[in-house]
C-alpha cells in the first residue's frame, strides 16, 4: 500500500477544522436545542463561519480533486498542496487571536449600554423560585410568559430578545411588585421608569404598557395594593 502524504496531511487539517468547530459550536447548538441561554455574538461568529465555509469548500474541491485526477504531475501537486494549504489557513485564522482584535471594536461600539439592561443580581435559583410563585399565586400570565422569558427579561440586555413579562395585577400592585423585587435584590439598575417605560418589557394581560404615571403615583392612592399580601408572602422567602 503506497503512503500518500498529501492524504495523511489534508485529514489531519480536516480533523483539526471539524473538531475545534465542534468543540466551540456544539454547546451552544445543545443549549438552542434545550431552550437555555447562550451568549452569541453574531459580530464576530459570522464572519468566522463565512471564513469557514469558503476555506472547507476549497479543501474539499481540492482533496476531491487530487483522488480523482490519476495523472498528476508535480506542477499540479504542488499547486493543489499550496492551494489547500492556503484555504485551511483560512480557517486557522478566525480562530487567532489577530481575528478577534480585529472585531473588539465593532462589539465595543454594538454592544447595549448598561441602562438598556436590568442588571439584577439573582442567582438562578432564585429566578426560578421566584417564577414558581407568581405562577402560584396567579400573578403572571403562564400562558405568554414561560420561565425563559422571565429570566432574559430580568436579567437580558433588552434588545437581544423579544421575551417580555405578562402581569395579572394592576397598577399599585405592579408597583408593589418591583419595590419589594429592588428591596429583595438591591444589586441592580432598576429604576420604576426604566422598568415600566423604557423597556417596554411589562405589560399587561392584553399585551399592553402600564401607565407610568398611574404606576408612579400608586402610593399616593393606597398604602398597600391588591396583591400585598401574595406579594409579601412570596418575597418573605428570600429574606
Amino acid at each position: 500500500m503506497n503512503f500518500d502524504l498529501f492524504t495523511y496531511l489534508t485529514s489531519v487539517a480536516f480533523i483539526y477544522v471539524y473538531g475545534r468547530m465542534a468543540i466551540h459550536y456544539l454547546p451552544w447548538v445543545l443549549n438552542y436545542i434545550l431552550n437555555e441561554p447562550f451568549n452569541w455574538q453574531s459580530k464576530l461568529e459570522k464572519p468566522r463561519i463565512l471564513l469557514h465555509l469558503l476555506g472547507l469548500s476549497f479543501m474539499h474541491l481540492l482533496y476531491y480533486s487530487h483522488n480523482s485526477i490519476e495523472n498528476k504531475g508535480i506542477f499540479f501537486q504542488i499547486i493543489i498542496s499550496v492551494t489547500f494549504s492556503f484555504a485551511f489557513l483560512v480557517c486557522y485564522f478566525s480562530w487567532t487571536e489577530k481575528f478577534q482584535v480585529s472585531f473588539k471594536p465593532q462589539l465595543k461600539n454594538n454592544a447595549p449600554r448598561s441602562s438598556e439592561n436590568f442588571n439584577l443580581s439573582i442567582s438562578e435559583i432564585q429566578l426560578v423560585q421566584l417564577y414558581n410563585e407568581m405562577v402560584r399565586y396567579d400573578l403572571l400570565s403562564t400562558e405568554r410568559t414561560s420561565l425563559l422569558d422571565f429570566k432574559k427579561v430580568l436579567t437580558d440586555n433588552w434588545d437581544s430578545h423579544n421575551s417580555k413579562i405578562y402581569f395579572k395585577m394592576d397598577g399599585p400592585s405592579c408597583r408593589e411588585f418591583y419595590e419589594f423585587l429592588v428591596k429583595t435584590f438591591p444589586k441592580n439598575s432598576l429604576s420604576l421608569k426604566n422598568f415600566f417605560n423604557s423597556s417596554k418589557l411589562i405589560v399587561r394581560p392584553d399585551g399592553k404598557t402600564y401607565n407610568y404615571n398611574t404606576i408612579k403615583n400608586a402610593p399616593t392612592r393606597s398604602s398597600y395594593s391588591k396583591r400585598h399580601s401574595d406579594l409579601n408572602l412570596i418575597f418573605q422567602k428570600f429574606s
